[in-house]
């Protein structure tokens, strides 16, 4: 029996994909996933410190 990937947290896939490392459905939706994760940040990798200081504060205020 395959297990469900879309109900999986990241950390049990990771651990899935360290005693099954050839499942290649799961590496397909563990890429797909992180991709997903990624693409959905809204922000740029290479804020500097301020910044990411300002984001934080205002987010905090909201």
């Amino acid at each position: 029996m395959k297990p469900d990937y879309e109900v999986m947290t990241r950390k049990e896939l990771k651990e899935h994909l360290l005693t099954h490392r050839t499942d290649d459905e799961a590496w397909s939706f563990f890429f797909e996933k992180l991709s997903k994760l990624d693409a959905n940040q809204g922000y740029p990798p290479d804020l500097s410190d301020q910044e990411m200081e300002r984001i934080f504060r205002e987010k905090l205020n909201q």
